[in-house]
């Protein structure tokens, strides 16, 4: 056992007891802890599932330290960040659906839809020109100027 700072360190420990409570409601979130290059430290991670106020309690069983952390989770920290995620998953095109494409007289394409979907499943059940909004993340237009035949001038993608 090593001892820095008053805390003693332990190798290998595996008793811990977390409790993590969201809005003064305990959460159905189970943290993950791990210890951290074999020296008696140990990390611990959760994704909080909702914006408030989380607290959390970890009690060493070995020793019966207690340690306690506050996080105050605002919209701009989670929410905003998993919506980036997934409208970015979309954009390398992973579940997204192309409609109410128009062409001009050459066939090219002038505008479409581009809606992201969050799975396969919600993807699949899209239909041109519908208004299915189960599993939406975003929805683009896409506009195209073309300069001449087979060479377009610009290219624009916006979130409606």
């Amino acid at each position: 056992m090593l001892d820095y700072d008053g805390v003693t360190r332990v190798h290998g420990e595996t008793d811990f007891d977390i409790l993590l409570i969201h809005d003064n409601a305990v959460s159905a979130i189970v943290p993950s802890i791990s210890e951290i290059d074999l020296v008696g430290e140990y990390r611990v991670e959760f994704t909080p599932d909702g914006i408030g106020f989380w607290h959390m309690e970890i009690s060493a069983g070995y020793n019966g330290d207690l340690f306690a952390f506050d996080y105050d989770v605002s919209i701009g920290s989670t929410e905003n960040i998993y919506t980036l995620a997934q409208r970015i998953a979309g954009l390398v095109h992973e579940n997204i659906f192309i409609d109410m494409t128009e062409y001009d007289l050459d066939g090219q394409l002038i505008s479409a839809r581009v809606r992201i979907f969050d799975s396969k499943d919600h993807c699949n059940l899209a239909t041109d020109g519908g208004s299915e909004a189960d599993g939406l993340i975003g929805t683009y237009s896409l506009q195209t100027i073309w300069e001449a035949l087979n060479k377009y001038k610009t290219f624009k993608q916006v979130i409606d």
